[in-house]
């Protein structure tokens, strides 16, 4: 039978971890099997979709290098226990909604050339952990690059949304896909009881993973304080300070209504490239819902956990894009870390010449367009608008 006949089954949980073995001659997922719960769900969620051929494909592939690289990391503890006993330090993290600046925030921030932050390319294909003579030219980003290539041959409009660059900073909800617990896959294949279930669950062990991911990365690779970014942290906050104590974190904030609406057009965008629905208001309700329960979860944290709200720092939208330089002074002041002139002289360098700017006023969408209703998403996250509504000139 052939592999793309195979593909177009119906996947099969035992069947995908069968063929991962197979593939890497491994056996051994190791003690922790948090990730099982988060993979079993996306698989039937898949298959809850009656999904097109392609899609399928493209879902099986995803499945079975996930399960792979998790083998093949397990694999590398044996041989080299020294792995697992670094130390990541205290990362200095974005975690605003999307489309709220976090981009911008996150490059400027990674300009510093004390800053390590994980390419998409590493994100993406983890494993074998990237060493730091061939981090430029490393084989991994040819390959992801090729896989953006062809989203946008069938979604060009991508290209008017964000950039398409896997050697930029990468965010780490592409790593929690590792843990089967990322809200990518929604965006990329759909897969809406997956995403009601991020909705309605905290995925246990998914920043062990994250963690070891970050091991993985600089074992071999480039060192520096790690600086990191993800909407899907609001998700999970005191799961992010347990994992990491010490961490900074950056909150962006700008009208959700907007910020749905454009995070709405992207995943259509995506969705459109892997053969996946095109139900507008379907996308949508996923999007509102999804992220409405995450701002819930994150104002609760912030509300009842005085370690949390001691370590963010709120910055709205508008300063960002007003001033940028004087954003990156705020954060740094407030966490007391060197504003360098060697880090000044990059931004400078890094805004007279943004390939960001030519996609400026190119991503039009409205709510209209995905049925999200404003009045609707001001009521749910009525106490983020009282709290926070002066920082996107919101009473």
């Amino acid at each position: 039978m052939s592999a793309v006949v195979a593909e177009r089954l119906p996947l099969d949980a035992e069947a995908l971890i069968a063929e991962a073995r197979a593939a890497t001659g491994l056996v051994d997922f190791g003690p922790d099997l948090s990730f099982m719960t988060g993979f079993h769900r996306l698989v039937a969620a898949v298959e809850a979709m009656e999904p097109p051929a392609r899609l399928r494909e493209t879902a099986h592939h995803k499945i079975v290098g996930l399960l792979a690289t998790r083998l093949r990391f397990i694999e590398d503890e044996k041989q080299h226990p020294d792995i697992v006993a670094q130390d990541v330090g205290d990362p200095l993290i974005v975690c605003g909604l999307p489309r709220t600046g976090t981009t911008i925030t996150y490059d400027l921030l990674c300009l510093d050339p004390d800053a390590r932050a994980p390419r998409e390319w590493e994100w993406y294909i983890p494993w074998p952990a990237p060493e730091e003579a061939s981090f430029d030219s490393d084989p991994r980003i040819a390959q992801v690059q090729a896989i953006y290539e062809n989203w946008l041959k069938h979604a060009p409009q991508l290209a008017d949304i964000q950039r398409m660059d896997c050697t930029q900073p990468g965010e780490c909800n592409h790593g929690m896909m590792l843990h089967f617990a990322s809200t990518n896959f929604p965006a990329e294949l759909g897969v809406p009881d997956f995403a009601r279930w991020l909705q309605e669950t905290v995925p246990e062990g998914q920043y062990r993973t994250h963690k070891r991911m970050l091991q993985q990365y600089q074992w071999k690779g480039p060192r520096g304080r790690w600086t990191l970014k993800s909407p899907q942290h609001l998700m999970d906050l005191p799961g992010l300070v347990d994992a990491y104590p010490g961490a900074m974190l950056v909150w962006t904030h700008r009208d959700p209504v907007l910020t749905f609406s454009s995070l709405s057009s992207m995943i259509a965008g995506f969705l459109a490239a892997v053969g996946g629905a095109n139900d507008l208001e379907a996308i949508g309700r996923s999007v509102v819902d999804t992220w409405c329960a995450a701002m819930a979860r994150a104002n609760e944290a912030r509300a009842n956990d005085a370690a949390i709200e001691a370590r963010i720092l709120d910055l709205a939208h508008r300063d960002i894009v007003a001033d940028p330089m004087a954003a990156m002074q705020r954060i740094y002041d407030r966490f007391r870390l060197p504003f360098t002139p060697a880090h000044r002289a990059r931004i400078s360098g890094f805004l007279a010449d943004n390939p960001a700017a030519s996609r400026l006023g190119k991503h039009r969408h409205s709510p209209e367009q995905f049925g999200i209703d404003p009045d609707e998403v001001h009521e749910r996250l009525a106490g983020y608008y009282a709290r926070y509504g002066h920082l996107f000139n919101r009473a």
